[in-house]
């Protein structure tokens, strides 16, 4: 074999060698890829759900791993480093090979080949590069055990470990099913301005309240049904069945089925909520000697969708008790153009509005949503008012101009729903009934408001019979403390007031606003009394008092009186249902899988409003065993969702040691 020869052969091994070590690490960089992705997947269950950009993902990185190694070794193509490199594996060369590649019409070329052939350069070649092949292997090994034993569908443990995976290789559906691979296309209400998505093969389709859902699959459509508390029409579209539904405003189940085959998609909807907005400019309430005085208004919107427009609202009342003007003021109305967040800012000249003794000006910030389909919906702000004092008022005590107490924005605001509910009475005949009730209703959830400030004023702020959420806005008229749930300070102008406003929000949220108005009235006349009770304002701080304890010490003769109880929480039935439900399901999984899947469905729907976390495991675990993957991770936040964070109990104290000494 001459020396050219020898080199080929070695080329043709240092070539096999290198592209197998490349491949193998490659397939080696791709599998640890995959295993960590699937490990990551306990920290974010999001990852554990099948998608085609993970694969995708691995693969870029094992060919770009490959390739780099391929580049690296690109030096087997030239016989002179090749020759180079066996020279080097094999001493004994004295490097008559390379001299022999470059000079062979030398005279002394006969002997160099001589000199080659004596040496064994093709076991050397195989020595050289089986070390590296070795190693390799043993990288793609060790992947895959990585892979085996992480938390993957398809190479995990769930097959074979897992007490909730050994589901792992059957199937949910039956074979040849037309409810396999179908389509649903979300079109968000046209105000939202959202695009048009398009999910594959959903288990559970969330989206805004009144938006449409086009479901479609292969097949013909004789066979399948679909109901969503009651039956829907399938129809023949592409070749295949179409079905047309609108997002419901409660989670529901849409049921499909195929002969034997049912399979359930949850609908899961997004409440268009109402905007919020907050008025940070003036902070407080104020009073003054003179209409003089410029404020700057500034306020703050929020929405989950898009603002609308937005403006403020100045209401001026002149007089007092039930003899009073007022007059509505609206700034022009600022519009947002869909935004999120926006800011709205405004100046009031007080002098401009030709105020007098006693009037009081009340202002808030408005702002309104886009939604076209249930609203749109309206947000106001917090009232700040500013009270010019009546010369009356006044004592023989210097006074210095200070906010007015919680009472003062009580009365303005209550005086603003009396003028609003003599309204909506003048214009009652010309309204239907549905409009009636949201305006009556509307008005009754401001009158409560001031009802619970009220009370709080009463009871202050001590703990009452019945435990009413100061910022709700939705209590029934059962949920209302009456008036004789009421203790503490027995002021008898606020107990009428609060008397007159419990009786005008039953009569309100019946929507009776004509019985109404008289409590409103009387609970106006109430307030305007506590509010101009008499009063000293102090000038400085208050003396300090100093005590002779050695004097009154051990004097005192009240007594000790223990602590209040506190009523223990009631039991959480639904938990408990729904826990019940759970560990059931639990049990079935091993032997009817396909049922499961239905059944998490239906149980994910009841819970969707109570335990949304819960739900929300629950949609990951359905995920997992319809795709035939491991469900222990979804199942296990779960339960951990179900039965809340663990309790830890103290320990006794560790033994101390004892005995004689």
């Amino acid at each position: 074999m001459t020396a050219l020869q020898t080199v080929r052969r070695a080329q043709r091994i240092v070539a096999t060698a290198a592209v197998v070590r490349a491949l193998a690490l490659g397939v080696t960089a791709s599998l640890v890829v995959l295993a960590l992705g699937s490990f990551a997947s306990l920290a974010f269950p999001a990852l554990s759900r099948p998608s085609a950009g993970a694969s995708a993902a691995a693969v870029f990185v094992g060919l770009l791993v490959a390739a780099m190694l391929l580049w690296r070794a690109r030096h087997f193509v030239s016989p002179s480093r090749v020759a180079l490199w066996l020279e080097e594996r094999a001493p004994g060369l004295q490097y008559s090979l390379v001299t022999s590649l470059e000079h062979g019409s030398s005279p002394f070329a006969p002997a160099m080949e001589a000199s080659v052939a004596r040496e064994n350069v093709g076991r050397a070649t195989v020595i050289a590069v089986r070390r590296p092949i070795a190693s390799v292997l043993a990288a793609v090994l060790a992947a895959l055990l990585l892979l085996y034993i992480s938390p993957s569908g398809v190479f995990g443990r769930g097959a074979t470990f897992s007490p909730f995976g050994l589901h792992g290789g059957r199937g949910t559906g039956a074979p040849g099913s037309h409810l396999e691979h179908i389509e649903a296309r979300i079109t968000p209400p046209s105000y939202t301005g959202e695009a048009v998505t398009t999910i594959h093969d959903p288990s559970s389709i969330s989206a805004l309240d009144g938006s449409a859902i086009y479901v479609r699959g292969k097949g013909p459509a004789a066979n399948i049904t679909a109901s969503l508390d009651r039956p829907l029409r399938i129809v023949e579209a592409n070749g295949g069945w179409a079905i047309a539904v609108q997002m419901p405003t409660k989670p529901a189940a849409l049921k499909l089925t195929d002969g034997g085959y049912e399979r359930i998609i949850v609908l899961a909807p997004r409440a268009d909520n109402a905007p919020t907005i907050s008025l940070a400019s003036p902070a407080h309430d104020t009073a003054l000697r003179t209409p003089r005085l410029v404020v700057q208004l500034s306020a703050a919107a929020n929405d989950d969708i898009g603002l609308s427009e937005g403006h403020f609202e100045y209401l001026i009342t002149t007089g007092s008790g039930e003899i009073f003007k007022a007059r509505t003021i609206n700034t022009p109305a600022v519009r947002f153009n869909g935004s999120r967040r926006a800011a709205l800012n405004a100046t009031l000249d007080l002098a401009a509005l030709s105020l007098g003794e006693g009037d009081v000006v009340s202002m808030r910030a408005v702002a309104s949503d886009g939604n076209t389909l249930t609203g749109p919906g309206v947000a106001t702000s917090d009232t700040r008012t500013v009270r010019i004092v009546r010369a009356s008022e006044y004592d023989s005590l210097a006074v210095e101009a200070a906010a007015p107490p919680p009472l003062d924005s009580s009365a303005t605001s209550q005086r603003m729903l009396v003028a609003m509910a003599e309204q909506l009475v003048r214009e009652q005949p010309k309204l239907a009934r549905p409009e009636l009730v949201k305006r009556s209703t509307n008005i009754g959830e401001l009158e409560d408001r001031i009802r619970r400030r009220v009370r709080e004023i009463l009871t202050d702020g001590e703990e009452t019979p019945v435990q009413e959420q100061p910022d709700s806005l939705g209590a029934t008229v059962e949920e209302m403390e009456s008036p004789d749930q009421i203790s503490g300070t027995q002021n008898p102008d606020l107990k009428s007031a609060y008397n007159s406003l419990w009786e005008a929000v039953r009569s309100l949220r019946i929507a009776e606003p004509s019985a109404a108005l008289p409590p409103m009235r009387a609970a106006l006349k109430a307030l305007d009394r506590a509010r101009l009770a008499n009063r000293l304002y102090l000038r400085g701080t208050p003396p300090k008092i100093i005590v002779d304890l050695n004097r009154v010490r051990l004097t005192g003769t009240e007594k000790g009186n223990s602590s209040a109880r506190t009523p223990r929480s009631f039991p959480d039935s639904a938990r408990a249902r729904l826990r019940g439900r759970f560990e059931a399901l639990l049990q079935a999984i091993e032997k009817d899988p396909a049922h499961v899947v239905s059944d998490l469905a239906m149980l994910r729907v009841e819970a969707l409003n109570t335990l949304p976390d819960f739900a929300a495991a629950l949609g990951d675990a359905s995920d997992a065993i319809r795709n035939r993957r491991d469900a222990t991770v979804p199942l296990l936040r779960a339960r951990r969702a179900l039965d809340g964070p663990p309790v830890v109990t103290p320990t006794l104290t560790p033994w101390a040691g004892g005995g004689d000494e």
